[in-house]
């Protein structure tokens, strides 16, 4: 069996992914941001706003922060979510080259498996084509819910 085949035959409940694209600002507004790339975020965080807004003794946003969730299951591969935001890349690249000088981008990636074992690929191909955006690639590991190896 090939990889491509293991991971399609692995696709089921015992994992779940998620993915957002992120664009951070000091300067840029939520508004701006919106406009350069023509899309409004699946949701945002304003400069000044309480990190906590049930504590209001929380520290301050230091910056706006642009959020795009991906619309995949979340039963699809790391790959796929990443595959989805390099096409909204490729869109959007004059937009995302034009507020490279004050913003930073990242893909944050979810990851969790039942059993807490388990693991996924990013082909080359893919690797390749998010290096040639100013994007970094966030993954964030989440045990079993329940999981009390504390």
């Amino acid at each position: 069996m090939t990889k491509k085949g293991f991971e399609k035959m692995k696709m089921n409940e015992d994992r779940w992914t998620k993915a957002s694209f992120r664009i951070y600002s000091e300067t840029k507004s939520i508004k701006d941001i919106s406009a350069k790339i023509n899309a409004l975020p699946t949701a945002y965080h304003e400069k000044g706003e309480l990190l906590s807004k049930r504590n209001p003794k929380s520290k301050v946003r230091e910056e706006n922060l642009w959020i795009l969730h991906s619309e995949l299951s979340d039963q699809e591969t790391l790959e796929s979510h990443i595959r989805y935001f390099l096409s909204f890349l490729r869109e959007n690249a004059n937009g995302i080259r034009e507020l490279h000088a004050e913003c930073e981008f990242d893909i944050f990636c979810s990851y969790s498996s039942i059993n807490g074992q388990g693991g996924f690929t990013l082909e080359h191909e893919t690797l390749k084509r998010l290096a040639t955006y100013p994007v970094d690639l966030s993954i964030d590991l989440y045990p079993p819910e329940g999981s009390n190896d504390c």
